[in-house]
């Protein structure tokens, strides 16, 4: 299962279910050296109770394919909660060990709602929301990202490898190509040693491409004269 499809998964839950979704702010959890220690405020803007539960893993990247493992090199205080209506919970996000020096590790923290038992007047089926949140930590002396683009799978798709020693997040991937209106893809992240991968829509497949993407490590473009080889 991959990553890409239980942020999309959670995404969908919540905009079909919102009067039974928590909220979290921020969205991104960035550790260092003099920031061993982040929160997070989790909100609940429904009428009914509810229990989240939050679990942590280790994110790595082989290629563009998204790798999780569970982790227990980050505390996560409370690490189960009940959020009475309208209320809020600080969750606490923290290092066990310092960050080793010219490295970046990455996690993802889930925040996954528990089912309760039903109250009267409930009806169907229960649908329980997670959320998936980056967790960065930066080492001292952290090598700086090197993004390089691709195109792969004869031409029907783009992607972008990270070379460096810190992540990129693509925020918009802009597509152009004469005869064909702009269109927008994205997000991706692309872990070091990683990288992304954004399968072209029918119409873009083959032909020559001008790529621009918003990214944490400034604008990155590339253009692509013809498909790539199979």
């Amino acid at each position: 299962m991959s990553l890409r499809w239980l942020i999309t998964a959670a995404l969908s839950a919540l905009l079909a279910l919102p009067s039974h979704a928590f909220q979290v702010r921020p969205v991104r959890v960035d550790l260092g050296p003099r920031q061993a220690a982040a929160q997070l405020v989790v909100s609940n803007p429904t009428d009914r109770p509810l229990l989240v539960q939050a679990q942590v893993w280790s994110w790595s990247q082989e290629a563009t394919l998204d790798r999780l493992e569970p982790a227990s090199d980050l505390i996560v205080n409370p690490p189960i909660f009940e959020l009475a209506p309208g209320a809020q919970q600080v969750v606490r996000v923290g290092l066990r060990q310092p960050l080793a020096p010219g490295r970046e590790q990455s996690w993802r923290l889930w925040l996954s709602q528990v089912a309760t038992p039903a109250t009267p007047g409930d009806g169907g089926v229960q649908m329980l929301l997670r959320v998936s949140l980056p967790v960065f930590g930066a080492g001292d002396g952290l090598p700086d990202p090197a993004p390089r683009w691709q195109r792969q799978d004869a031409g029907t798709s783009v992607a972008l490898a990270n070379d460096g020693g810190r992540h990129v997040h693509v925020r918009e991937l802009r597509l152009q190509s004469d005869g064909l209106p702009p269109q927008a893809l994205g997000p991706c992240y692309a872990l070091p040693g990683g990288g992304c991968r954004w399968t072209l829509p029918r119409e873009w497949q083959g032909r020559p491409l001008r790529l621009e993407a918003d990214s944490d490590a400034g604008r990155l473009r590339a253009q692509f004269d013809g498909p790539a080889s199979p």
